[in-house]
């Protein structure tokens, strides 16, 4: 829980921080750090989600709750998506998210949805839309309860950590009518991008090898088959 405190006071004291000098001189600097904080906070989310934080669930998702919000990520949406993700890992059909593609999909998917999906920097930018709307021929959202993702005794919980994101969405707009729109960009907008980027970067390393490419999978065959080349 020291960690937590921690983070958090380094988030608070970064912004103050900033928002007391105002120049574009730290700017930069502070966006880096801050963004680098978000994505500290939504690891031990991330570890919140997997029950590796504490072992009362309760307390799990009280923090989970409070470490997520803030980077406006459904804890209870996206843990129970991803707890899908771990459970089938690597499937074509049953993973959650980053599931390899037949062949036959990616050449039915249009120009702008390859270039949004496989060319840089979009794909660095993937997870809001991924919250939204899952990945592609997939339906659904994060947020909704009724998205199948979800199992019926499951929906009391999304609509709270919905709840806690429209929260902070409120938050972020009350800030935003007393300090102004340009600061509240350089303050939070910003430095979620970088969190976003952070995100992405290192889960698609997590995901992908470097010098290897990965053949396609065939047909009904869920592993992977050995490269004809």
């Amino acid at each position: 829980m020291s960690y937590v405190v921690r983070d958090f006071v380094v988030v608070f004291g970064l912004a103050a921080a900033a928002a007391r000098f105002d120049s574009w001189l730290f700017w930069p600097f502070y966006w880096v750090a801050q963004g680098t904080m978000f994505w500290a906070l939504f690891v031990i989310g991330h570890d919140c989600g997997h029950g590796s934080f504490s072992k009362d669930p309760n307390l799990n998702s009280v923090v989970g709750h409070i470490l997520n919000a803030p980077t406006l990520v459904p804890y209870h949406g996206w843990r129970i998506s991803h707890r899908t993700h771990h459970q089938n890992q690597g499937h074509v059909e049953k993973d959650e998210s980053w599931n390899p593609l037949p062949q036959r999909m990616y050449n039915s998917l249009d120009t702008l949805t390859k270039n949004m999906r496989f060319t840089l920097p979009f794909p660095m930018l993937a997870f809001p839309v991924y919250l939204f709307m899952r990945t592609p021929g997939k339906t659904g959202s994060h947020f909704h309860p009724n998205s199948d993702v979800f199992l019926p005794n499951e929906k009391k919980d999304v609509l709270i950590s919905t709840a806690s994101c429209l929260t902070m969405v409120g938050v972020l707009a009350r800030l935003t009518f007393v300090m102004g729109p340009l600061m509240m960009i350089k303050l939070y907008a910003i430095p979620h991008v970088v969190f976003i980027m952070w995100l992405d970067f290192v889960t698609y390393l997590n995901h992908h090898g470097h010098h290897d490419k990965i053949p396609w999978y065939r047909g009904k065959v869920n592993i992977m088959v050995e490269s004809d080349s």
